[in-house]
């Protein structure tokens, strides 16, 4: 099992070509067939969804990450904006 989700998040890197080490806060759920899987990047949130079978990307669905919440990130002298 853990060969099959490694594999599907593998995939899901592949398709928007970037590396593995570049995916923080990976979360897989499988359902019925598929690998539902969603991390952040540096500047976005992606949720792909791979089959098991073939390992083949199926959706993606990306967003940036909120303002507010790279701001968050960032050391307090950084987070004035005015």
């Amino acid at each position: 099992m853990i060969y099959k989700r490694n594999m599907a998040i593998c995939a899901a890197a592949n398709e928007i070509g970037i590396k593995e080490s570049d995916m923080k806060n990976v979360l897989v759920n499988y359902r019925g067939g598929f690998y539902d899987i969603s991390f952040t990047t540096e500047w976005m949130m992606y949720e792909i969804f791979v089959c098991e079978g073939s390992f083949e990307v199926m959706g993606v669905d990306y967003r940036p990450i909120p303002v507010n919440t790279l701001l968050g990130s960032l050391p307090e002298a950084g987070q004035d904006a005015s």
